[in-house]
């Protein structure tokens, strides 16, 4: 009995592990048609797959993209347009392809399981590269904060 849930466990185990596969940043590139491109770059940006990006970046990534709807007009290939106005989308493209790179690493989800002291059931906390980040860069700044403030009344101790 005891083999087969061990068993029955590890199967369903390695379900979950190739169904939490992670998914690639959407990249443009020269070789498909741009409208298809355009599409699935608005299309992630819209349903989250970019959760960490800034708002900033994600308006010059629509800033890009309607450049390079304008420059294609009705054509479908880069390889339609003039050198000049194909190295102009090419460079869009290169800019939305760093934007979206950089922020999918950032929305990148990392589970830990951890142990509260006094249990035996562990406990998941999933965050966001960038949350984890963001905690760490608060934690620092609040020591800073603390050491500063301790420098500056030597006096005071506790």
């Amino acid at each position: 009995m005891y083999r087969m849930t061990t068993i029955a466990m590890l199967l369903g185990l390695s379900v979950v592990a190739q169904a939490r596969q992670e998914s690639s940043a959407v990249q443009m590139d020269r070789q498909a048609p741009v409208a298809e491109q355009v599409r699935r770059v608005e299309k992630a940006l819209d349903n989250g797959d970019y959760s960490e990006i800034s708002a900033d970046d994600r308006a010059q990534v629509r800033q890009a993209l309607a450049r390079i709807t304008q420059h294609m007009g009705d054509r479908q290939t880069l390889q339609e347009l003039p050198p000049a106005v194909q190295n102009e989308v090419f460079n869009d493209q290169e800019r939305v392809n760093t934007l979206l790179t950089r922020a999918h690493a950032d929305s990148r989800m990392i589970c830990q399981h951890t142990r509260t002291t006094g249990s035996n059931m562990p406990k998941s906390r999933c965050l966001t590269v960038a949350e984890r980040r963001r905690m760490e860069e608060k934690g620092k700044a609040l020591l800073n904060d603390q050491r500063s403030y301790s420098n500056l009344n030597p006096n005071d101790r506790r």
